[in-house]
C-alpha cells in the first residue's frame, strides 16, 4: 500500500493526514476479492443469488477491516477517527509512550485521561510535521512530569526518525 501523504495545515491549525490512497487500496482489494470470488463460482458450482450476496458481504467486511483511520493533529491534541470510533489524545499530557520491538512497528500513545491510540511508524516517517509536533508534545509531557513510561522509547524513536531522514536525504542526492 502507499505511504500516507501529508496535507497542508487547515485554517484551524489541524494538520489532516491524507488517507485517500489507503482508502482507495482498501476498496480496490475488496472489489478484486469480490470479482475473483464470482469468477471462481462461475467456473465451479455456479453463480447464485445467495452466493453472490455472501461474497458481497465478505468483500464489504474486508473493506471495513482494511479501511484506514483519519488522523488530525493540532499542538497538544491528536484525533484518530476510525469508521465507528473517535479517539482524542492530549499529546502534551502523555502518561506513556510505547514502541514495542515487534514486527508491527506501532507507536502506542496513552494520555493521563487513559485515552489510547496507535500510530504506524510508516505514518510518522511519511509525515515529518506530524512526527515533529508529536515529539515536541511528548517532550513537553516529559518536562511536566506526566510522561512516566516511555522516555527511552521516545529517545529511540527520535534516533530512528533521524536515521530515516538521513537515509532519505542520501537517497535523494544519489549518495545511497
Amino acid at each position: 500500500m502507499h505511504d500516507p501523504t501529508p496535507a497542508p495545515a487547515g485554517a484551524d491549525g489541524h494538520e489532516v493526514v491524507l488517507w485517500h490512497p489507503e482508502a482507495r487500496a482498501a476498496v480496490v482489494i475488496g472489489t478484486a476479492f469480490f470479482v475473483a470470488a464470482l469468477l471462481v463460482d462461475a467456473v465451479g458450482p455456479g453463480v447464485t443469488m445467495a452466493r453472490t450476496a455472501g461474497w458481497g458481504c465478505l468483500a464489504a467486511v474486508l473493506v471495513l477491516v482494511l479501511f484506514p483511520p483519519r488522523i488530525s493533529l493540532a499542538p497538544g491534541r491528536l484525533v484518530v477517527r476510525g469508521l465507528f470510533t473517535t479517539t482524542d489524545i492530549h499529546t502534551d499530557q502523555l502518561s506513556a509512550l510505547q514502541w514495542p520491538a515487534d514486527v508491527s512497528e506501532r507507536v502506542v500513545l496513552t494520555d493521563v485521561r487513559g485515552s489510547r491510540a496507535q500510530l504506524d511508524f510508516c505514518l510518522l516517517r511519511a509525515n515529518p510535521s506530524l512526527w515533529l509536533q508529536l515529539e515536541a508534545d511528548a517532550r513537553e509531557s516529559r518536562r511536566c512530569g506526566s510522561l512516566v513510561r516511555g522516555t527511552a522509547c521516545l529517545d529511540g524513536l527520535a534516533r530512528r526518525m533521524g536515521e530515516e531522514a538521513a537515509r532519505s536525504v542520501f537517497r535523494a542526492s544519489g549518495i545511497d
